[in-house]
C-alpha cells in the first residue's frame, strides 16, 4: 500500500499504515462491539490482495472507506 495512509491512533497520535499486513494487524485489533459492514469489506478485501484475488489499490480503497467511516481516517502530516 503506497503512499502510507494516515489515521488516528489515539486522542492525540497518528498512526501510518504502510502496508497490507500494516492494515490486516490494524483490524485484528478493532474493538469487536464496534465492527460495522464497512470493518468486515475491509477485512475481506485485505485478505483478498494477500491471497491475489484482488488487486491491492481495492483493497486500499476499502481499507480507506472503513477508516473514513470510522472517523479515524486524516490527511498527511503537514510535516511530511
Amino acid at each position: 500500500m503506497t503512499p502510507t495512509i494516515w489515521i488516528k491512533g489515539g486522542e492525540f497520535a497518528l498512526r501510518d499504515i504502510v502496508s497490507v499486513p500494516d492494515a490486516v494487524d490494524f483490524l485484528e485489533g478493532w474493538p469487536l462491539d464496534k465492527r460495522n459492514p464497512f470493518f468486515y469489506l475491509a477485512e475481506q478485501a485485505l485478505q483478498g490482495a494477500i491471497n491475489g484475488s484482488i488487486p491491492i489499490d481495492q483493497a486500499r480503497e476499502a481499507f480507506e472507506t472503513f477508516c473514513n467511516e470510522a472517523g479515524i481516517l486524516v490527511g498527511e502530516p503537514l510535516n511530511e
